[in-house]
């Protein structure tokens, strides 16, 4: 039987494992959501209040958004080995090419939030300590990406008149080009492939027949073994490149959620991650200054304010 370091090599094994001492699965974390009109009136009556719930509400879809990133990628890791452990080749293809889009659909919602909330961390935190009269300080880019991610989809003809923007998905070549920008190895080439056995088309009847000359065919039924263990020989780089994407994102803003007084949704565990390697948490550090984590036990932290606005409306 396959696991993830004979499949992957040991350095993504490791990733994995590491990824899974998280245990997000059994996260208690819930969100709750005030409707668009009562949200409105609130921030009518009291810019202070207003504000608190807004930015419960957006830390809320941050914390949402990368638990849900990382156990869906981790999701589709363990369906392309057990496809492989089935010599399934379609099964494979389907869940390697699921993994690829979920990395970059991981990279699209959350590349920008951690650095985002790690610079705003001060205004944040005054606008969740619900001081009277405050001032408006909203993020619309924030709040759409992390709408996108949890609404968009494919509208039909009749929510295309009513629906947000942000609802709307893009172009699965669109979210593949954040993979592309990040020079993971070889990802188009991979992905092309990986679509033309699961659309399907000519490689889904080839990997049935063998020609020696082109013109004469033989049933041969047994190929997805060797074909799964090509992808996985000439795509190895790529997998490994793809997890970064697949994980890096969420876990940075994980990270930076633990600099929140939202107890609901800290990370401890994260606290003794050494991220010094990464580019982006150098950056957000740099943001942060000296602000300490709230997530160590005994720091003072304050569940979210339930009256999160919805965003299904807006």
């Amino acid at each position: 039987m396959h696991d993830t370091k004979s499949l992957f090599g040991p350095d993504s094994a490791q990733f994995i494992e590491i990824i899974d001492q998280l245990a997000l699965a059994k996260s208690k974390a819930s969100y709750s959501f005030m409707a668009a009109d009562d949200y409105e009136r609130v921030l009518r009556e009291d810019s202070g209040l207003g504000m608190q719930v807004y930015w419960n509400e957006i830390l809320a879809r941050a914390h949402l958004t990368a638990v849900v990133a990382v156990l869906r990628s981790r999701h589709w890791i363990s369906a392309v080995v057990a496809a492989t452990n089935d010599k399934n080749l379609l099964a494979f293809a389907a869940a390697l090419r699921g993994l690829i889009e979920s990395s970059a659909d991981t990279q699209s919602a959350l590349g920008a939030i951690a650095i985002s909330l790690a610079e705003n961390h001060a205004q944040i935190s005054s606008a969740l300590s619900g001081t009277p009269g405050s001032q408006c300080c909203v993020s619309k880019e924030i709040e759409d990406t992390l709408i996108h991610f949890k609404y968009a989809r494919h509208l039909t003809k009749a929510e295309m008149a009513t629906a947000p923007q942000s609802h709307k998905a893009l172009q699965v070549r669109q979210y593949i080009e954040g993979l592309e920008k990040g020079q993971v190895h070889k990802v188009v080439a991979c992905y092309q492939s990986l679509c033309d056995l699961t659309h399907p088309g000519a490689s889904s009847v080839w990997m049935w027949l063998t020609s020696e000359n082109g013109v004469d065919l033989e049933l041969n039924p047994n190929q997805d073994e060797s074909t799964i263990a090509y992808y996985l020989t000439e795509y190895r780089d790529t997998f490994l490149e793809l997890l970064m994407f697949a994980f890096n994102p969420a876990v940075l803003t994980l990270s930076v959620l633990n600099y929140f007084p939202l107890r609901t949704f800290h990370t401890p565990a994260l606290l003794d991650w050494n991220l010094s390697g990464i580019p982006l948490w150098q950056k957000c550090q740099s943001k942060l200054g000296n602000v300490l984590p709230l997530a160590r036990k005994g720091l003072k932290s304050v569940k979210p304010n339930p009256a999160v606005h919805t965003d299904a409306a807006r």
